[in-house]
């Protein structure tokens, strides 16, 4: 899949184009691309992603927004549906563009557009002053055939990153996980700590949160780790370690029958269930002692949830 920000080079190939931020691949989004790429296959054109990066600056109704995915967790996503090339710019340089500046001068001129993808509630132009009647109105006179997809429903309510954050912050992973398509996952490099948890029972591994992720509610998770070319359950908390005076906010986890050196590598590490709230343990004999018991949960949580993939399986 290429990766590329020029939004000046005409492609040599007309395309169908997902449009959308995709801040976290989620359900909603993945009906969007996923439309776009079955219909590249049956036309015989490229399938591409329009989004943009918001370093720097972001729309109005994206602004204060935390993010789902990183970059690379959302390349992967979108490689893993099909898409073929990803157009991703800084939201500047195209923010100034008006509604048919962006319909003509880009999606047709520069992108080959032939089909286009979107929600049901995507804006566009200048301070987002368009939306999808008008982009069909633009398209129309082009060729430019718009599909806005209706909005995609869980439990009765509509799909959105929104939504899922909200989840997330409440330690309900479950449902973050559900809307996701995938459990809430950090991929961050493994960084050290004080070094104390490897003189106990169980050893760990610490993880920052980059800048702008979207912070769980601080407690204790059941987690799934991936190392070594395989998954291993954790027990992984996220907080500040008040029984060990720490400060800093950090993921740190302990991984369940695991034996090696993971510093400097760049783990995935998956909030599958919350377990319980952070709290101070009087001594840090008591704090080895809940860990035991918490991974001894993890363990029987292991054993249901395999159980259950069997079954879904067969």
């Amino acid at each position: 899949m290429v990766i590329s920000q020029d939004i000046q080079t005409p492609r040599s190939r007309s395309s169908a184009v997902a449009l959308g931020f995709f801040d976290g691949v989620h359900m909603g989004h993945r009906a969007v691309i996923s439309a776009a790429v079955e219909a590249a296959r049956r036309k015989g054109l490229v399938p591409r992603v329009f989004t943009f990066s918001p370093a720097g600056s972001a729309p109005a109704s994206k602004g204060g927004l935390t993010l789902l995915q990183t970059e690379e967790q959302k390349e992967a996503a979108l490689a893993a549906l099909g898409v073929e090339e990803v157009i991703r710019p800084s939201f500047s340089a195209f923010c100034s563009l008006t509604p048919e500046q962006f319909v003509r001068g880009f999606l047709r001129d520069v992108l080959q557009a032939r089909m286009l993808f979107c929600g049901f509630n995507y804006h566009f132009g200048k301070g987002g002053a368009a939306g999808v009647e008008e982009l069909r109105d633009l398209c129309a006179p082009e060729g430019i055939r718009v599909e806005a997809l209706s909005p995609v429903l869980w439990q009765g309510q509509v799909v959105s990153s929104t939504r899922i954050r909200a989840c997330i912050r409440e330690g309900e992973m479950e449902a973050a996980g559900t809307m996701l398509g995938t459990p809430f996952t950090l991929a961050a490099p493994v960084v050290h700590g004080k070094g104390l948890a490897r003189t106990l029972a169980w050893p760990t591994i610490n993880q920052l949160f980059p800048p702008g992720f979207t912070i769980p509610r601080w407690g204790v998770y059941h987690s799934l780790v991936l190392a070594d070319g395989r998954e291993w359950d954790g027990v992984t908390n996220v907080g500040v370690k008040p029984t060990l005076h720490e400060t800093n906010l950090t993921m740190e986890t302990y991984i369940l029958d695991y034996e090696g050196d993971l510093y400097g590598q760049t783990l995935p590490v998956s909030l599958l269930h919350f377990l319980r709230p952070e709290q101070q343990f009087a001594s840090v004999e008591a704090l080895t002692q809940r860990i035991l018991a918490d991974a001894g949960i993890v363990r029987q949580h292991s054993k249901a949830r395999c159980k259950t993939i069997t079954k879904e399986k067969t």
